[in-house]
C-alpha cells in the first residue's frame, strides 16, 4: 500500500457541480477505496469467485489482515445470507471452528464457520433451535439476526458478514468474479436477497485498471499521465457518489470505467506510477477534472453543459486533435414529427429546426424545433440526446444542419507565437517527425491515418494558455430545413468540457509534456503531490 498524502481540499462530491469550494480543508488522499463491480455483479442472487486458496480477514488500518485461508478446487460461490442464525458463544481459529463446523454438518445441520474478527472464528447453524444446536455442540449458543454473504466451495461453508474481506492467491494475489481478474480485495454489499460486489483496493492500483479503459494505451505516454492525474483527481472527487450501496465508486462511466487487471498494460501502468500521488487542483483543491473523447476544436464551458460557471472548465481553443473525429446524422421532417409526438411535446408537425445560440469556436448552444403549433427549445446536454430515438445521439454539439452553423474543426489554439520548442526543432519539425499535416487556414487533413489541423503561426511547445476571454455565446436565428431533410454534419465526441483526450495526444505528439497537457485544459491549476 502507499503512503497517505495530506493536501489542502475538501472533496467535491456528486455530478458537476452544484457549487465550488470557496475554503480549503485538510483531508487524506485515500490509500484505498472501494469500487462497487457492477458491471459483473450487481444487485445479483450469487456469483463465482475463481481462485484455489482464499484468505479471509479484515481491513486494518487500510491493509490486509489475515484471519483463515480456505481452499478449494479452483471455484468458490458467494450468495446473499440474511435472517437469523444461532450462533456459538465460543471463540475459536479457523481450523477449530471447521472441525465443529464439519462434525454438525455430518450430524445433518446446515452449518458454517463464521468469521468475527482478526483470527477470530465461530460456528453458525441456520434452521435449527437453540436446543439443537446445543445439544449437538455441547456448546452455549445464542441466536442472532445476519445481514452478510455465504461462501461455498471450500472444505466447509463461511458465512461471511459485510466488512469481511477477502484475498486471492492467484497471479500477483489476484482472484477472478464472474471470470473477470481483479486486484486487492473482494467483499460483497448485500441488500436483502440480492448482493453486489466490491473490490477493496489501493487508489493507484485501481487507477491501473482505470487509464487503459479510459485511454488506449497506444496513446503517447504525455498523455497517459496527463490521463492518470486526471483519472486519480477525478476518482478522489466521486468518492461519495455511491455511499448508499455500500463502496464509494463503480466501475462504469457513472464514475470511470474500471476494467480490472485483465485490462492493464505496462505503458498506461507506467504513467499511473510516474504521476504517483499528483494531483490537480485549484486554489488548493482537487478539481472535478472531467475529460471528453474529442472536442472538435474547441473546449466547453461547465455552464453550458451542466449549470454551474467552475472557474477551472472554462472553454479554450485546442492545439490539434488526433485522428478523424468527424461524424454525420439525417433526419427526415417526417421522422421528427414521430419523434415529437412520442415525447408529448405538442407542437404539432414539425416544420423547421433553428439555430439561436453559437459559441465561439461554432458549437451548437441551443435550438429550436419549430412546428405548427409552437416550438420546443433544445440546450446543454438534451441538445445531444433528444434525437436518439430517431436518428441515434448526437456525438457532440460541434456540427452544422445542411451546411448552416458555425465555422467547426478550426484548430490552432493560442499558445506561443515563437516557433522554437524546448525539443528544439520548433513546431513545424514536430508534427512532420509525428505525420500530423499542420495547416494555417485550420482545415481538416489527413495523413497516414490521423486528422490534426495545426495554426504554426500561434503555436508552439512554450507557455500555454488557457485564456478564455476570447470566448462568447452569440444570439443567431438560423434556418436548416432543406428539402424536408436535416444532415447533421459534426466532429468531436462527448460533452466537451474539460481535458480532450484527442488534443492530449495530439499535444503529446507535438513535444508537450503531460503538465503542460493539464494547464491547458484546466484553467487556473496547479498540480499538486
Amino acid at each position: 500500500m502507499k503512503l497517505k498524502k495530506q493536501i489542502a481540499s475538501v472533496l467535491a462530491c456528486g455530478m458537476l457541480l452544484a457549487s465550488v469550494p470557496t475554503e480549503a480543508m485538510a483531508y487524506e488522499t485515500p490509500e484505498i477505496v472501494r469500487v462497487g463491480l457492477e458491471s459483473v455483479c450487481k444487485n445479483a442472487s450469487s456469483a463465482t469467485i475463481g481462485v484455489w486458496d482464499l484468505y479471509v480477514g479484515m481491513v486494518w488500518d487500510d491493509e490486509f489482515e489475515e484471519g483463515g485461508m480456505v481452499t478449494s478446487n479452483g471455484t468458490f460461490t458467494a450468495k446473499p445470507a440474511t435472517g437469523e442464525y444461532i450462533m456459538i458463544e465460543s471463540e475459536m481459529y479457523l481450523d477449530e471452528a471447521m472441525d465443529l463446523a464439519k462434525s454438525l454438518t455430518n450430524m445433518g445441520y446446515d452449518a458454517y464457520a463464521s468469521y468475527l474478527m482478526d483470527q477470530e472464528w465461530t460456528v453458525a447453524v441456520k434452521g435449527a433451535s437453540r436446543a439443537e444446536v446445543e445439544n449437538a455442540s455441547r456448546q452455549n449458543t445464542s441466536k442472532k439476526s445476519f445481514e452478510g454473504f455465504t461462501v461455498t466451495g471450500g472444505e466447509v461453508k463461511l458465512l461471511l458478514k459485510e466488512d469481511a474481506v477477502m484475498m486471492g492467491g492467484n497471479v500477483g494475489d489476484t482472484f477472478k468474479l464472474n471470470g473477470n481478474p481483479y486486484r486487492g480485495m473482494l467483499t460483497f454489499s448485500v441488500n436483502g436477497t440480492a448482493m453486489t460486489a466490491v473490490n477493496v483496493i489501493d487508489l493507484e492500483e485501481y487507477l491501473y485498471g482505470v487509464v487503459p479503459s479510459e485511454m488506449p494505451q497506444s496513446y503517447e505516454k504525455e498523455a497517459l499521465k496527463a490521463q492518470a492525474v486526471a483519472a486519480r483527481t477525478y476518482a478522489m472527487t466521486k468518492l461519495g457518489a455511491h455511499t448508499g450501496s455500500g463502496y464509494q465508486l463503480c466501475d462504469g462511466t457513472n464514475c470511470q470505467v474500471y476494467k480490472g487487471y485483465s485490462n492493464e498494460a505496462v505503458p498506461t501502468t507506467a504513467a499511473v506510477d510516474a504521476t504517483e500521488g499528483e494531483v490537480a487542483c485549484y486554489n488548493g483543491s482537487p478539481i472535478e477534472a472531467v475529460f471528453s473523447s474529442s472536442t472538435g476544436g474547441y473546449t466547453e464551458n461547465s455552464e453550458n453543459v451542466w449549470y454551474a460557471a467552475v472557474p477551472y472548465l472554462r472553454a479554450v481553443p485546442e492545439i490539434a486533435e488526433y485522428g478523424d473525429n468527424t461524424w454525420t446524422r439525417e433526419l427526415t421532417l417526417d421522422e421528427l414529427t414521430a419523434l415529437l409526438e412520442t415525447k408529448g411535446a405538442g407542437i404539432g408537425e414539425a416544420k423547421d429546426i433553428v439555430i439561436t445560440k453559437l459559441s465561439t469556436g461554432g458549437r451548437v448552444q441551443e435550438i429550436q424545433i419549430v412546428g405548427t403549433a409552437g416550438t420546443r427549445t433544445l440546450n446543454k446536454e438534451t441538445l445531444r440526446t433528444y434525437f436518439s430515438a430517431a436518428c441515434g445521439s448526437l456525438p457532440s454539439k460541434m456540427f452544422t444542419i445542411n451546411g448552416k452553423g458555425g465555422e467547426i474543426g478550426q484548430y490552432g489554439g493560442e499558445v506561443s507565437r515563437t516557433e522554437t520548442t524546448a525539443k528544439g526543432g520548433g513546431l513545424l519539425a514536430a508534427a512532420a517527425s509525428q505525420g500530423i499535416v499542420v495547416k494555417t487556414d485550420g482545415v481538416l487533413s489527413h495523413l497516414n491515418g490521423k486528422n490534426i489541423s495545426v495554426d504554426v503561426k500561434s503555436s508552439s511547445k512554450s507557455s500555454v494558455s488557457a485564456d478564455n476571454g476570447n470566448y462568447e455565446v452569440y444570439d443567431v436565428n438560423i434556418s436548416t430545413v432543406k428539402n424536408g431533410k436535416f444532415l447533421f454534419e459534426g466532429i468531436g465526441v462527448g460533452h466537451g468540457v474539460g481535458l480532450s483526450q484527442k488534443g492530449a495526444q495530439a499535444m503529446a505528439q507535438l513535444g508537450y509534456d503531460y503538465e503542460d497537457i493539464l494547464y491547458h485544459y484546466y484553467t487556473g491549476i496547479t498540480i499538486e503531490d
